[in-house]
C-alpha cells in the first residue's frame, strides 16, 4: 500500500513541502521551535538616514486601506545581520525602507510605519521572509558596512547584477552616553506589510490570492506590545551625525525585475535629511524571530 506525503499540522511549510517542515528563523529542522539556548546571541550593524519628500508622491505607494500619518518622511536603514543561530552561525546584508502611515481595517485603526520594501543579501532570508511573514523581499548584494568609528565615518551600498542602485553614508558620527533601547528610525509605531500572492491563472487576470496587511503588532486591547521584541535584553550602542543616501536609477537592462521598485524610490525626492545614526546590538538571537506575525483583517 502506498503512502503519500501528510503534513504536521503543528508544524510550518513552505514549497516544496512535500519533504517535510521547513527549517528557518522560526522553526527547528526538527519541525519545532527553536529554544533560546539554541538560538544563542546574534549581532548587527545599522545604519539608518530619514529624510523628508513629496507626500504625493509618497501617497501612491499606499496600499488600500493605508494614509499617510504626520510628516512625510522616509527611514532608509541599510544593516548587516551576523551569526544567525538559523543560518549556523552566517549573516546577510538588508536594505529597507518605512514611512508613518495610518491602517484602518475591519476591526482595527492601526498607527505604524509601511514597509514598501526590503531588500535582502541571502535567499534563504527572502524565501521564510516573503512567504511565512508577508515581507516585500528582494533580492541585493551588500559590501559589508565600512565603519571608521576614530574617523565617525560609516558607509554601505546594495548592488544587482553590474549596478549599484543604493549607497548611504554617515559622517561626523559622535556616540550617545545613555542610548535608548530601540531600532533605527523607530518611533513606537506598528511595523507594517502588505502581502500580495497573485492568483495562477491564464493570463494572470484573476488578480491576487491573497492580499493583506501583516504586522506584529498585538492586538487592540490584548496587553501586548508593539514590537512584542524585549529591547532589555539587547545590548546597544548608538551614534548620531549627519548623513547622505542615493537612489541610482536603473534601466530593464540593468536590473530587469527590480528596476521599477529602485526606479519609485528614486521618485521619492530628497527634500530636507532630517536624521541620521549608526546602531550596533547584540543580543538573544531568537528575539528577531517575529514569530508573532500575524494578519490584519482588511475592511
Amino acid at each position: 500500500m502506498s503512502v503519500t506525503f501528510v503534513p504536521n499540522p503543528g508544524s510550518r511549510y513552505r514549497m516544496p513541502v512535500m519533504f517535510g517542515p521547513a527549517p528557518g528563523p522560526r522553526q527547528h529542522p526538527d519541525g519545532r521551535m527553536w529554544t533560546a539556548e539554541e538560538a544563542g546571541r546574534m549581532n548587527a550593524q545599522w545604519l539608518n538616514v530619514g529624510y523628508r519628500t513629496d507626500p504625493a508622491k509618497l501617497e501612491k505607494l499606499l496600499p488600500p486601506g493605508f494614509s499617510l500619518r504626520g510628516e512625510p518622511i522616509v527611514s532608509v536603514s541599510c544593516a548587516w545581520f551576523n551569526n544567525l543561530y538559523w543560518l549556523a552561525g552566517r549573516g546577510y546584508g538588508i536594505l529597507s525602507v518605512d514611512f508613518p502611515v495610518t491602517y484602518q481595517g475591519k476591526i482595527e485603526r492601526i498607527d505604524g510605519v509601511l514597509c514598501p520594501v526590503i531588500w535582502e543579501g541571502s535567499p534563504d532570508a527572502i524565501m521564510t521572509g516573503r512567504e511565512e511573514l508577508g515581507f516585500p523581499k528582494m533580492f541585493a548584494r551588500f559590501s559589508e558596512i565600512d565603519w571608521d568609528e576614530q574617523a565617525g565615518r560609516a558607509q554601505c551600498d546594495a548592488a544587482w547584477f553590474d549596478h549599484t542602485f543604493f549607497d548611504i553614508e554617515l559622517s561626523e558620527l559622535v556616540e550617545e552616553a545613555n542610548p535608548r533601547k530601540a531600532l533605527p528610525g523607530s518611533n513606537g509605531g506598528a511595523q507594517m506589510y502588505y502581502k500580495y500572492m497573485p492568483r495562477t491563472s491564464p493570463g494572470g487576470r484573476e488578480g491576487a490570492d491573497l492580499a493583506y496587511v501583516t504586522t506584529a503588532a498585538a492586538p487592540a486591547n490584548s496587553g501586548g506590545s508593539v514590537s512584542n521584541v524585549n529591547f532589555d535584553e539587547f545590548e546597544f550602542r548608538r551614534w548620531t551625525g549627519k548623513g547622505r543616501l542615493a537612489w541610482h536609477r536603473a534601466t530593464f537592462e540593468q536590473l530587469p525585475l527590480s528596476f521599477h521598485v529602485v526606479n519609485g524610490m528614486a521618485d521619492l525626492d530628497i527634500l530636507e535629511i532630517t536624521g541620521a545614526e549608526l546602531v550596533q546590538f547584540s543580543g538573544p538571537g531568537i528575539g528577531i524571530a517575529m514569530n508573532t506575525q500575524r494578519i490584519v483583517e482588511p475592511a
